[in-house]
């Protein structure tokens, strides 16, 4: 094996870390492929870029001290050090210890590639040489070691490159104390220039690099994949690409693995795109939200920051039912179009949470800025319920909505989330519009380069309240009935809501619907909703009728 890659699952991975250029032409990859018998090499380039990406590290470069930290992390860090202690260790301990620990943190992984025996746990700790270290957890009750950490050391970066915890633990907040010595260490007592804690998950969804972020001020830095694959590789991969979907819902074992080469392979082509030189001139402002989250409020004070009334679309870009709104499968095209130079900047409210659209977006992120707002599940479906009502797509009480439409609507929002999850835009809270209103407009201003003046918020924090837009909607260009507007409280869902409904939302949050419920929701949402975005996309007229019909 050469000393600039490490063998894993049939790929090349260099040992140089991701801000040094590991130095080989394509042809001499391609002979490392051949004498490594290894199906493609992976690397990245373009190491914490200034553009967002779809791919990225997770690393931190901050010296922090423990008063740093939240009030919350600090305590928990506290606590945590009362009953476990923190220490590097010998390699020979870990080989002693180090297995149960494995054992039992595999235990609670959802997707597991390779699990390794205790033979094979300790032949790969063998094979680790001096630029190694180890780090481990221990609980000052009992002695035992409750997690450990292997770190590779090149120079003045640190990887983090392999950390387990025992779940039993976990609530003597093992993570905290681990995280929180291991940091201080490197980067505050060795002055290393970052750590790193891995690269974006493909193979499966986890939470520790919110984790970081959110308690330990990790970020992502963002950088373009790269891969060269061996000559049949390639081939199946480009033969296959189409047909990555539906590999995903088969449940095999080598099927599920085909799924991540080829969802990798997307990632790629996505950097491509990202990092390519062809930038467009338009700008495009963008207020996204889910259906009856505040997108529409959101819309109005951008028109009150930038103080004029919204203009139509150019035709062949207009949302079928909404000429103020883009057509949300036209953003490319738009952004290309010159029809779309007549004005600086345009603004469009919208309810994207198609991949596709998103990716699409980022490619453009340079002239597309996207403010996301966000509210609490069961007030946006007791809007809903209201607005359908309204609309007179329905008829019943709310507990007829929710069984039937609500409960299933509850899991699209948390798709929507979990879409938007790793986009860096302007994230806001329906709830901070309401109880922080100045504050959260001073935000939106700020996020679109815009420094006002006081008396210039407010009087868009009183153009833009709620009784205001609900009295002035066609003054106002939003394209929304009177009845649109209803109450915009907080916490009106309490009114709606008993405790069968609460259970019945907390568990589409935990994820614990039914296959049959499951598979309701793909017929009435998933599949309803490709049908009428195929209609949306190809034929407007139709769409609009077919919308009518909910």
């Amino acid at each position: 094996m050469s000393s600039i890659w490490r063998k894993y699952h049939s790929a090349l991975i260099p040992w140089k870390p991701p801000h040094q250029d590991i130095g080989l032409s394509r042809n001499q990859i391609q002979q490392e492929l051949k004498n490594n018998n290894a199906f493609f090499a992976r690397w990245t380039t373009n190491f914490d870029s200034k553009e967002q990406s779809v791919f990225w590290y997770i690393i931190n470069d901050k010296k922090l001290d423990l008063k740093d930290y939240s009030i919350n992390t600090r305590s928990k860090i506290k606590r945590g050090f009362k009953k476990l202690t923190v220490k590097k260790i010998s390699k020979e301990e870990l080989l002693k210890h180090g297995f149960t620990v494995y054992k039992n943190a595999l235990s609670r992984y959802e997707i597991v590639l390779q699990k390794l025996t205790k033979n094979q746990f300790k032949q790969e700790l063998e094979n680790l040489d001096q630029h190694w270290d180890f780090w481990g957890v221990y609980c000052n009750e009992k002695q035992n070691l409750v997690a450990y950490s292997l770190n590779r050391l090149v120079e003045d970066y640190c990887d983090y490159s392999t950390i387990k915890f025992d779940p039993m633990y976990l609530k003597n907040y093992s993570s905290y104390v681990l995280y929180f010595s291991m940091n201080k260490y490197y980067l505050n007592e060795k002055n290393f220039k970052y750590v790193n804690n891995g690269t974006r998950s493909i193979s499966h969804q986890t939470n520790i690099h919110d984790f970081l972020i959110d308690k330990f001020k990790f970020r992502k830095a963002y950088c373009k994949m790269q891969i060269e694959y061996a000559p049949k590789i390639k081939f199946l991969v480009d033969s296959f690409l189409i047909f990555s979907y539906f590999f995903s819902l088969i449940p095999l074992n080598i099927f599920r693995k085909l799924h991540v080469v080829l969802y990798q392979e997307q990632i790629r082509r996505l950097c491509d795109k990202i990092y390519s030189s062809d930038k467009k001139k338009s700008k495009l402002i963008l207020s996204n939200g889910n259906f009856k989250s505040g997108s529409t409020w959101v819309t109005a004070i951008i028109h009150e920051i930038y103080n004029y009334r919204n203009i139509d679309f150019p035709d062949v870009f207009q949302n079928p039912k909404h000429s103020n709104w883009i057509n949300r499968f036209r953003i490319e095209k738009f952004l290309n179009d010159e029809k779309s130079n007549i004005r600086n900047v345009w603004v469009s409210k919208s309810h994207i949470f198609q991949k596709e659209i998103i990716n699409e977006i980022m490619i453009n992120q340079e002239n597309i800025k996207i403010i996301n707002i966000d509210r609490d599940i069961r007030d946006v479906l007791v809007s809903h319920y209201h607005h359908l009502i309204n609309a007179k797509k329905i008829s019943g009480n709310f507990s007829k909505y929710f069984y039937k439409w609500g409960m299933y609507k509850a899991k699209q929002i948390l798709d929507y989330r979990l879409a938007w999850k790793d986009y860096s835009c302007l994230k806001l809270k329906y709830e901070d519009l309401l109880e922080k209103n100045q504050e959260t407009i001073k935000k939106i201003a700020k996020y679109l380069d815009f420094d006002l003046s006081d008396d210039q918020f407010l009087k868009i924090q009183k153009e833009t309240n709620i009784e205001n837009l609900r009295e002035n909607l066609s003054n106002k260009n939003l394209n929304e009935e009177k009845w649109f507007f209803r109450k915009g409280k907080k916490g009106d869902w309490e009114n709606y809501f008993d405790e069968e409904m609460i259970l019945k939302i907390n568990q589409i949050k935990s994820n614990q619907i039914s296959k049959k419920e499951n598979l309701i929701y793909h017929f009435k949402f998933t599949f309803r909703l490709k049908i009428k975005y195929f209609l949306y996309r190809f034929f407007p007229s139709i769409y609009v009728k077919f919308d009518r019909l909910f």
